[in-house]
């Protein structure tokens, strides 16, 4: 086996062993004592590829929402309709992601609700790609609709990131860490939903 393979499957190694203990535990709960005890790492080795535990939580984070926006683009590629079944649709997919992978369901709770404070500005970049799919969804949704005289779907799209960082805070701070991560995330996901579907369709029936 070339030296570049064995490298590649001993990252990948720490990587899974890393992305359970983060899972189960979070952030703060993690060890990597434990990871290198239950999954038979010496400490060398885990530090020979990794500087610390920050750099292998931020490689899981990534590794996580990265997968999770390959899941999402696949299933939006195959959704057609209207706007509101688009928006079922996405969401919908969002909770088969996680509910198909456990582990990442974990990952994205404490990484979205309870993450080191220390690594924000990280954790944002790491969740890039799917904050941008998010993005390009809601763009998508507005752009297949007229909109109201003075409204671009560019301002839109700003003040719904905008109010969402308020939600995402409030959210944050109201809900019960000690709850199990599917149902913390699928109360999130639920409101999320609400939300973006207050933005499209407002709050007053006909």
């Amino acid at each position: 086996m070339k030296r570049e393979e064995k490298n590649a499957l001993s990252r990948q190694r720490i990587l899974n062993a890393a992305l359970e203990e983060f899972s189960q535990k979070g952030y703060e709960g993690a060890s990597l004592s434990t990871v290198c005890a239950e999954k038979g790492l010496s400490k060398g080795i885990v530090y020979h590829y990794f500087k610390d535990k920050d750099e292998i939580y931020l490689l899981c984070v990534r590794t996580c929402f990265d997968q999770a926006a390959d899941w999402l683009q696949g299933e939006m590629e195959r959704c057609f309709g209207p706007p509101e079944e688009r928006l079922r649709h996405y969401f919908d997919a969002r909770l088969r992601f996680f509910a198909n992978h456990p582990v990442c369901q974990g990952i994205f709770a404490g990484a979205a609700l309870n993450s080191p404070a220390h690594l924000n500005r990280q954790i944002a970049d790491c969740r890039g790609r799917f904050d941008a799919l998010n993005i390009a969804v809601l763009t998508a949704l507005l752009s297949s609709k007229p909109l109201r005289a003075g409204l671009s779907v560019s301002a839109i799209v700003e003040d719904f990131r905008l109010y969402m960082d308020f939600f995402h805070s409030r959210f944050r701070l109201d809900c019960n860490q000690s709850e199990p991560a599917e149902q913390v995330l699928r109360e999130y996901e639920e409101r999320c939903r609400r939300q973006l579907d207050v933005l499209l369709y407002g709050v007053l029936g006909e």
